[in-house]
């Protein structure tokens, strides 16, 4: 009999998993809303929209076309269940270079009514008005037009956007407004950006404003020139703000208690404000506070110790004000701190140990403050410290070997303190990421061992004043990435080696030392070089070659012993600004070679032995500011090319040979002329009057000449002697060089080690000005053949220091005008035939400290009282044999003849005029009555009878006074 029986064969695994898969895609499809695609109105919208903007092929709206489902256009999003577009981002992707577009915003947008979020930002609209109807898309949460040039008015409407969360307007520059009414009525506002937008006209009323968004948790007012910051508010809405910026403004104000209300608060900037006051300790009541910013103010006082309590602090900037005080010790109890700036202050005290607590910091500025006492040994647990700010303090004592702990360091910066004592490679053995050092001006010792391969790649290094010497640092071979290298003043006296030329650095001073040795013959290898500085050494040899493809821009190898002469390449270094050759032993002649294509801006060529005639193309240095040739042995007329360079400020052709007379087109082409110094020369004929009237012109110097003729009298008008004048804006300003911004001039950058400087002949001495040239004024004409008198004119030249006219032939008195001369340090008249009195005026000269009248004619009693009082030396008046009174041993009372004082004189006159009109008097009223009397009988008669009367009447008294003598002399 046949069974049947069931099958006992397994489903397959994959057909078990096919099944739930099907059964899971039906099931998920049965519960997921169908995606529709854009509304058609919606996009015939957008596609009205589309035709008033202007955007290029590479802008999003590229991808908006008609037949493309409009929910897949580049910056449209709609609602996956409804179709409906709620999200409109024209904001240009410039990773994928998307470009800005601009035009008209067509009113069409209000047809999308369910537009949620619309950004315009980053675009260009040409600076069309903010469209009133946006004010009625009211289901937008999210407005954003920052960056998008619009102008004028900001339309109220916008306060109609009740859902409003979320409103950017930043870098509206061009807005205006005229009140913020329209704000609190958007009462869900959460984010608020009006950074850049002027608010000036709103600055009453514009935190009565702001203070109704109770939900507003972020609020960006960087410079919108508001001027008005209540000090106290009545009730404080803004419970809910967690950051704060208002900087950039002008408020003029100290910071406000009510700011210390704002308890949740975690990001508040306040700089650059012009805040003034103490720095209040209420900040200690904001204890969620991360970051605070009130660098740029003029806060003073000490930093209070509450800020301790705000344990949630990342970062702290308080750079740039007046605080003083000691860093407070409390600012170890933030552990959580990155960044502490307290530069630019006037904080002084030691460096707090609790520093050495802050193990995340990452960055320490403590520099340009007043802080002294050593570096704090803790500082090594700062391991995760990267930049390390403490130069220009009063710090002292050895560096601790604990810095060389910090392994993540870049950038050590301890210069201009007054560290001593050694560092050594255990102080940079682990130093492995630095690339700057900064340790110039103290007294350091770096002893390194020769063998020594450093563990880092410098870019910046600066030991200038530190011990490296005797030897040249051989750890330098090893550095490829220098770009900047200051090793000057630093005791080298070795040679440099070979390999020293075939480095990376842009600017390249060693100067001060007493390297030796040749330059090498050419600076090829220093394709990179822009500034070099070799001065004050003891280099010798040639100079070396520079290719015109080098983009030199200072050339300075001063204070040396080169030889030879100029070479003619130096002509086609189209680009060096700055070329310094003076103090050598440079012969033969100046090169004729300059170019249009130059740009010198300084050439200093001084104190060589330099030959022959200034090269008529000088011409071609329109732009040269400072031209130095003195003591040279240069000959000829100053060529009229010359006048060609009329950006001329300092010309320096003191001791050659130089003939003829002073062009009048110095002062007629160089008109930013501040020094002109032609002395000890062979000029001759007048001085040119049109040199009084350079408006910058502070130093006249035409000593040792054969000039002659009168002082002009335009000296008097030399604006520069007469006031506190200021230098013009620019790198004379510090008499450091900057290209000024011309065009097609190449820009210089700011090196700063370059100072122009002249040598000044001043109470018989050199003296050399670089800084502080634009604070002095003189004016020296001694040793000429000048004539005739001094001019009055002289007197109003109130900042004059020195008044130098001895040895010529000035005749006439000195002007009384001179007492007027305030600022006046030395004056030397003497050598001349000038005669009267000293003026009395002299006696108001309160500067005066050198004073030279000897050989002149001058006569009567010298002045005395105040400044003269100390200047006792008798050689002053040498020569001047009628001069009288201290500090001479002649008294004035000793001979009656000797000239009185101006002063003396003026009253002897009137009290000689006083007796001469008495007797004349008498003697007209005597011989008045004698004429009459003679033409008169009868008054002779009866003046001559009257005489007789009392004559007898006197005999008569005159007997009975005798007899009554007589008769007692008997009784007794």
């Amino acid at each position: 009999m046949a069974s049947c029986t069931r099958s006992t064969h397994p489903v397959p695994r994959h057909y078990s998993f096919g099944l739930w898969l099907t059964s899971f895609l039906l099931f998920t499809a049965a519960t997921t809303p169908t995606t529709k695609g854009c509304v058609e109105g919606e996009r015939d919208a957008l596609l009205d929209f589309k035709t008033g903007l202007l955007g290029g092929p590479s802008s999003r709206l590229s991808s908006w076309r008609g037949r493309v489902d409009c929910c897949r256009w580049s910056g449209v999003v709609c609602d996956n269940r409804t179709g409906h577009v709620v999200e409109l981002n024209l904001n240009p992707d410039y990773l994928n270079n998307e470009t800005s577009i601009g035009g008209e915003i067509r009113p069409s947008l209000l047809l999308l009514t369910h537009l949620e979020r619309l950004n315009l930002s980053h675009n260009d609209f040409g600076g069309i008005q903010i469209p009133k109807f946006l004010g009625s898309l009211t289901e937008l949460t999210y407005l954003d037009l920052s960056w998008s040039n619009f102008s004028g008015a900001i339309p109220p409407q916008l306060g109609n956007l009740s859902t409003l969360r979320s409103l950017n307007l930043n870098s509206l520059y061009d807005l205006t407004i005229d009140g913020l009414h329209w704000l609190s009525r958007l009462t869900s506002l959460r984010y608020l950006d009006m950074s850049g937008v002027k608010l000036s006209m709103a600055s009453h009323n514009w935190l009565q404003a702001v203070n109704m968004l109770s939900s507003l948790e972020e609020l960006h007012l960087h410079d919108c020139g508001l001027t008005d910051l209540p000090s106290s508010l009545s009730h404080v809405n803004l419970t809910a703000l967690a950051t704060l910026d208002i900087s950039d403004n002008l408020f003029n104000s100290t910071i406000p208690n009510w700011l210390w209300k704002l308890h949740n608060l975690s990001y508040l900037d306040l700089s650059s404000s012009m805040f003034h006051g103490a720095m209040p300790a209420g900040i200690g009541n904001l204890a969620d506070l991360r970051e605070l910013h009130l660098s740029d103010n003029s806060l003073s006082g000490p930093i209070p110790t509450e800020i301790g309590i705000c344990n949630s602090l990342k970062l702290i900037y308080l750079s740039y004000n007046s605080l003083f005080g000691p860093i407070p010790a409390e600012i170890g109890n933030l552990t959580s701190l990155r960044e502490l700036y307290l530069d630019h202050n006037s904080l002084f005290g030691v460096i707090p140990a609790g520093i050495g607590k802050l193990t995340s910091l990452g960055v320490l500025y403590l520099n340009d403050n007043s802080l002294f006492g050593p570096i704090p040994v803790g500082i090594g647990n700062l391991t995760g410290l990267g930049e390390l700010y403490l130069n220009d303090n009063s710090l002292s004592g050895p560096v601790p070997i604990e810095i060389g702990k910090l392994s993540n360091l870049t950038i050590l910066s301890l210069s201009s303190n007054s560290l001593e004592g050694t560092m050594s490679e255990l102080h940079f053995a682990n130093l492995t990421k630095l690339s700057e050092l900064d340790l110039f001006e103290n007294s350091l010792v770096i002893s390194i061992d020769h063998n020594w391969v450093p563990p880092f790649q410098l870019r910046s290094i600066k030991l200038s004043s530190c011990k490296l010497g005797p030897a040249f640092p051989r750890w330098l071979r090893s550095q490829n990435s220098i770009r900047y290298l200051d090793m000057s003043n630093t005791s080298i006296e070795d040679v440099l080696p070979d390999w020293f030329w075939n480095n990376s650095a842009s600017f390249i001073n060693l100067s001060q030392n007493q390297i030796n040795g040749t330059l090498p013959t050419s600076l090829v290898l220093l394709s990179y070089l822009r500034y070099l500085n070799l001065a004050c050494n003891s280099l010798s040899g040639s100079l070396p070659s520079i290719f015109p493809t080098l983009e030199f821009r200072i050339l300075d190898l001063s204070r040396n012993h080169i030889n030879g002469s100029i070479p003619s390449f130096i002509c086609n270094c189209h680009r060096l600004d700055i070329l310094d050759l003076s103090s050598n032993q440079i012969s033969g002649e100046i090169p004729s070679c300059w170019q249009e294509t130059n740009y010198f801006s300084s050439i200093n060529l001084a104190n060589n032995k330099l030959s022959g005639e200034i090269p008529s193309s000088i011409e071609n240095l329109i732009w040269l500011e400072s031209f130095h040739l003195n003591n040279n042995k240069l000959h000829g007329l100053l060529p009229s090319s010359l006048k060609n360079c009329s950006a001329l400020v300092f010309l320096d052709l003191g001791n050659n040979k130089f003939s003829g007379s002073i062009p009048t087109w110095i002062a007629q082409n160089f008109l930013d002329l501040e020094v002109l110094r032609l002395r000890s020369n062979m000029f001759s004929g007048n001085i040119p009057a049109e040199l009084g009237q350079l408006a910058y012109l502070h130093v006249i110097d035409l000593a040792n000449n054969k000039l002659s003729g009168p002082i002009p009298h335009s000296f008097g008008n030399l604006n520069a002697a007469m006031t506190h004048w200021k230098q013009h804006l620019t790198r004379r300003d510090k008499q450091v060089f900057y290209s000024p911004f011309v065009k097609d001039r190449p820009a210089l950058w700011p090196f700063d080690n370059y100072e122009d400087s002249i040598a000044l002949t001043i109470k018989g001495r050199y003296y050399n000005f670089s800084i502080i040239l634009y604070l002095v004024n003189i004016i020296d004409l001694s040793n000429n053949n000048l004539t005739g008198e001094i001019p009055i004119e002289i007197g109003s030249l109130s900042m004059l220091q020195t008044l130098n006219l001895s040895r010529n032939n000035f005749v006439g008195q000195i002007p009384a005008a001179i007492g007027a001369m305030k600022s006046l340090e030395t004056l030397d008249l003497s050598f001349n035939k000038l005669s009267g009195g000293i003026p009395q005026s002299f006696s108001a000269l309160n500067s005066l400290n050198h004073l030279n009248l000897s050989y002149n004619n001058l006569s009567g009693a010298i002045p005395s009282g105040n400044q003269l009082r100390t200047l006792e030396d008798a050689s002053i008046y040498i020569g001047n044999v009628h001069l009288c009174g201290p500090p001479v041993t002649k008294s004035c009372s000793d001979d009656p003849n000797v000239d009185s004082t101006e002063e003396e004189y003026e009253q002897g006159s009137r009290v000689l005029s006083f007796y001469f009109s008495t007797g004349l008097g008498y003697l007209v009223g005597l011989w008045s009555v004698f004429v009459i009397m003679l033409f008169k009988k009868d008054w002779r008669l009866f003046y001559f009878a009257t005489v007789d009367k009392m004559y007898d009447r006197a005999y008569v008294a005159i007997k009975i006074r005798m007899r009554n003598c007589h008769d007692a002399a008997d009784r007794m």
